[in-house]
């Protein structure tokens, strides 16, 4: 598992992110990606890890400052009445949210190099 060193070396962009906030989200990924299990990553691991971790620094960085997330690039909108309508159709909420950052990008390259290990277990 990746350490807040190796995480701050890695990505200085998070310099002003508190190393405790930064360690918890590490953790989270740790539970996610199951770490007791990490062997399935081969040498992937913790720089998946760390990825995905960036990922979700970002995500809630940008739901911090008050963007929910938008799934689609918005074609309408109307104050009143509240009306809006994306430019693509069929947008589902459960569409994976990785590829919303270019570090959850990142995390799904490793997440498919090893995808047939994780599949089998």
């Amino acid at each position: 598992m990746a350490s807040v060193t190796d995480f701050q070396n890695r990505f200085p962009e998070f310099g002003e992110v508190s190393e405790p906030r930064i360690q918890l989200f590490l953790d989270d990924v740790a539970l996610i990606l199951d770490s007791n299990n990490s062997g399935i990553w081969l040498d992937f691991y913790d720089v998946a890890h760390s990825y995905y971790a960036a990922h979700l620094l970002v995500v809630a960085k940008n739901t911090e400052l008050g963007d929910s997330g938008t799934l689609a690039p918005i074609k309408h909108q109307e104050v009143d009445d509240v009306v809006i309508k994306n430019a693509i159709g069929d947008i589902k909420p459960t569409a994976d949210d990785l590829f919303s950052t270019s570090y959850g990008k990142r995390y799904v390259s490793y997440r498919r190099k090893v995808m047939p290990l994780i599949l089998s277990t």
